[in-house]
């Protein structure tokens, strides 16, 4: 039976040594042989990871020994007791490990680390040399000064972080704030200002990193790089240490080139923070440029609310212009429908004359009308050439009647 005090349980039940055995799927022997060569080929740096949180603590180590020194029969310990055991007979286990995770991780840090580098030394550059900022500063500052003119004397400048500020003075009406009114006037007098944000280059992207994290990472680096190099000289000439050489020889001077950037970047930043009167012990990089970001989209913003309203302004002068229009409009409308009105009368009537639904002034008798409405009656439409029997009696009579009188005059 396993005795007690050799049992292992770890402080995070989640994630016990159990679990953790399972997933190296490797025999013990074939483990300390690769950690003894630092062969990231054989295990991999998840492994590598398991190990380091498997790794038996000193007391651990002393009790294993203590229990084989006892001469106690090792069969009675679980699997995990014995993985453990056996690690725990690797010199500098830990040393070795961390040397493992930082060879396996040295090539992505760097490539991590580097965009980052240049950002900052970019955007520093970019902010520093811009003439359309410094020049937009120079309108806020004047704003500022007339409008504290009548209370203070005037200032020769102004922290970057006040940019923030001016959304929070308002017109009466609070449509308005005063980033409104100075990218207002810069429309109208200084164009050319509008799209100062082009010059700052990489702004967007150190805004999202920070200086000092950079450099405790490269600070983090060249300890393990230091770590390397004197396991190398502890080596000498063992078989082992060709691992080590060749990482020295490939990971050094990219190393060093890391450092100068960064050396560089601090440079940059702080010439540029200090040109703007702050100071880099009390700004990070991300925080100085982020205010520029979000000065830069705020100006936008407000150019576009403007514009907006000026279009509403525009409608709302055309909407009171349009009523006379619309009069006028609305008369040549009538006019032309009473135009359109007579013209249909007139047609319709010389279409009823043609169809003698209307007669003309020969077809005129006594008693016609009456004659009409009894055809109506009977037969409410006819042909055009089609005449009541009566009527055309009466007619032939009235013609034949005129005849003779002609005739006896």
């Amino acid at each position: 039976m396993t005795p007690d005090e050799l049992y292992f349980v770890p402080p995070d039940p989640v994630n016990p040594p159990t679990i953790s055995r399972r997933k190296i799927e490797i025999p013990v022997e074939k483990v300390i042989g690769a950690v003894n060569s630092l062969d990231l080929k054989v295990l991999s740096l998840e492994n590598v990871e398991l190990l380091q949180r498997m790794v038996p603590t000193e007391q651990e180590t002393k009790t294993y020994k203590e229990y084989v020194g006892s001469k106690k029969n090792v069969n009675l310990l679980t699997e995990e007791d014995k993985f453990l055991m056996q690690l725990g007979k690797v010199e500098r286990i830990s040393t070795k490990l961390i040397i493992m995770s930082y060879i396996g991780n040295f090539f992505d840090n760097i490539h991590f680390i580097t965009p980052q580098i240049h950002a900052i030394i970019s955007a520093s550059s970019s902010v520093k040399s811009s003439k359309k900022l410094r020049r937009v500063l120079e309108i806020i500052l004047a704003f500022g000064n007339y409008l504290n003119s009548s209370k203070r004397g005037p200032a020769y400048g102004f922290k970057l972080q006040s940019l923030d500020t001016l959304l929070d003075t308002k017109s009466t009406d609070k449509r308005m704030c005063l980033l409104h009114y100075i990218v207002d006037t810069i429309r109208n007098k200084f164009l050319d200002l509008l799209n100062f944000e082009s010059e700052l280059m990489y702004i967007d992207k150190a805004a999202v990193v920070s200086l000092e994290n950079i450099m405790t990472d490269v600070h983090e680096l060249e300890k393990g790089m230091e770590l390397v190099r004197k396991e190398a000289e502890l080596r000498g000439k063992e078989r082992h240490n060709t691992v080590l050489k060749d990482f020295l020889a490939n990971s050094e001077e990219k190393l060093r080139k890391l450092k100068a950037d960064a050396r560089s970047a601090q440079e940059s930043f702080r010439e540029c923070v200090e040109y703007f009167g702050e100071s880099p012990r009390t700004v990070d990089a991300n925080t100085f440029f982020s205010l520029l970001v979000r000065f830069a989209r705020t100006f936008k913003v407000a150019d576009q609310e403007n514009e907006q309203r000026r279009r509403l302004e525009l409608a709302a002068l055309e909407a009171l212009n349009k009523p006379s229009d619309e009069v006028m409009k609305r008369n040549k409308l009538n006019q032309k429908k009473q135009q359109e009105a007579v013209i249909n009368e007139l047609k319709c009537k010389t279409r009823l004359v043609q169809e003698k639904k209307l007669l003309h002034q020969d077809d005129v008798y006594n008693g016609a009308l009456e004659d009409i409405l009894l055809g109506l009656k009977s037969e409410p439409y006819r042909r055009a050439d089609a005449v009541r029997r009566s009527q055309r009696r009466r007619i032939d009579n009235n013609r034949l009647s005129r005849t003779m009188e002609e005739l006896e005059l």
